[in-house]
């Protein structure tokens, strides 16, 4: 089914990307976060975009016709239809915290395809423990570069996340990304966890803009099974962290000496959100099986990303 752009400026915001990614001398401007929001609006992740563009070298028509041309996934009903999916209690908790887990995000049936899909993906069986420690070659550290599939889209389309959000953003103008999943298999004595340590994946210049990300559990998670580690409150403190820093001092060095993230647990189903102003990290899994996880946010419409990184 064919699409028209959503808005004229979208035209020239692709334009831009095939330019700059293929010719970047030529370019002079940057639309960094328009390119991602296009793309993401379009069902495509910039990895995505990235491969199509760099393996197939086409003209900007052959690139229009290729996002413009992409199914996405329609909502099963009206979004403005769903019942708040947060309490009170939730907001503030969140208010107190800057993270919430969402329970029953999505069904088990949902979760156990979704890791049937990431199993097939990799080409292994779960019986066979052997296979989880095999690299594959779309696989970097923990995450890997799967976000094409349907079953993938259909969560992606969960309306209790998207309220979730709607309701952390006070707003319904908000767009989901297309991330990857994670997979991360227990340590053994030759296999050592292969994750970020504590981390922001934004800068710290401030005032850090409002965001919120957020993860899918598709497999029990407690404690011990590579659970996902956060900084409790912290999005309230970080301005007059930051101000106490020491000249010359990293703030992201100083957070791995001295902060303590503690693991926020959940069921297969359970969607975790977090403010971005959180540092956080997965963890080393200690469990009986692979933890999986398929990273799902959404931005606010225009939401801007700082210039400069710290």
């Amino acid at each position: 089914m064919s699409k028209n752009f959503r808005n004229p400026m979208e035209h020239q915001i692709l334009e831009q990307l095939w330019k700059r990614t293929l010719y970047p001398d030529q370019v002079t401007k940057a639309t960094w976060n328009e390119e991602l929001e296009t793309l993401y609006r379009y069902g495509i992740g910039i990895e995505g975009a990235m491969q199509y563009l760099f393996f197939e070298k086409p003209d900007f028509e052959q690139f229009y016709k290729w996002v413009t041309s992409r199914e996405v996934v329609p909502l099963t009903e009206d979004i403005n239809s769903t019942a708040d999916v947060l309490t009170e209690a939730d907001l503030l908790f969140w208010e107190e915290n800057g993270y919430l887990v969402l329970k029953n995000a999505i069904s088990e049936e949902d979760c156990q395809a979704t890791v049937q899909a990431i199993w097939t993906f990799l080409g292994l069986q779960p019986e066979d423990r052997d296979g989880w420690y095999r690299q594959h070659e779309e696989q970097r550290g923990l995450m890997l570069t799967f976000s094409d599939h349907p079953i993938l889209n259909k969560n992606r389309s969960s309306e209790r996340i998207r309220k979730a959000y709607e309701q952390l953003y006070r707003s319904d103008k908000i767009y989901k990304t297309i991330d990857k999943v994670s997979f991360n298999p227990p340590e053994t004595d030759s296999y050592h966890f292969l994750g970020s340590p504590l981390h922001w994946d934004v800068s710290l210049k401030q005032p850090i803009p409002y965001g919120i990300q957020g993860l899918l559990y598709l497999t029990d998670c407690g404690p011990e099974d590579g659970a996902f580690h956060c900084v409790p409150g912290f999005h309230r403190e970080i301005g007059n962290w930051m101000a106490g820093l020491k000249e010359g001092e990293n703030p992201r060095n100083v957070a791995l000496q001295t902060l303590k993230p503690i693991p926020i647990v959940g069921n297969a189903g359970d969607f975790v959100i977090w403010h971005q102003a959180l540092p956080h990290c997965a963890s080393a899994n200690h469990g009986a099986a692979p933890r999986m996880v398929q990273y799902l946010t959404y931005f606010p419409e225009q939401y801007e990303t700082a210039t400069e990184w710290i």
